[in-house]
């Protein structure tokens, strides 16, 4: 690499260990794995922003539709909250069509003319998370 680094081996159980490399040879091995975890959390923020709130949708510079950026980010930490609490055993992924398919559910009920019923509602949305999972 024709530069000084310092390398950290962290032991994994079952599996091989992981590398990281820094070029600063004085940083602590704790905060060189600290600073790979972040970037790994902020990669994985930003995917999937991309994948699941649409994010890529609305890459631009302009000032007004940066508000768009930080609402997919803020959608995609509330859509992970309400999983983390309320649906522990679905993928963000089967949260989005759960979401989805509750939504045209509610759709098709309310086209009938009737108000829809919150117990049916609940009841569909109950069943709509059992399929998901």
């Amino acid at each position: 690499m024709k530069r000084d680094i310092r390398i950290v081996v962290c032991p994994v159980e079952n599996a091989e260990p992981l590398l990281y490399f820094s070029t600063d040879t004085y940083m602590r091995p704790e905060k060189i794995i600290g600073f790979y975890r972040t970037r790994f959390q902020i990669e994985f923020g930003i995917r999937d922003a991309k994948q699941f709130t649409g994010l890529q949708s609305q890459q631009t510079r302009d000032k007004d539709r940066l508000d768009f950026a930080n609402l997919s980010f803020t959608a995609l930490n509330v859509c992970k909250e309400v999983i983390r609490k309320d649906y522990p055993d679905l993928s963000l992924a089967q949260f989005k069509r759960l979401m989805f398919e509750s939504y045209l559910a509610s759709t098709i009920i309310s086209t009938y003319g009737k108000s829809p019923h919150l117990k049916i509602i609940q009841k569909i949305n109950h069943r709509l998370a059992q399929l998901a999972a």
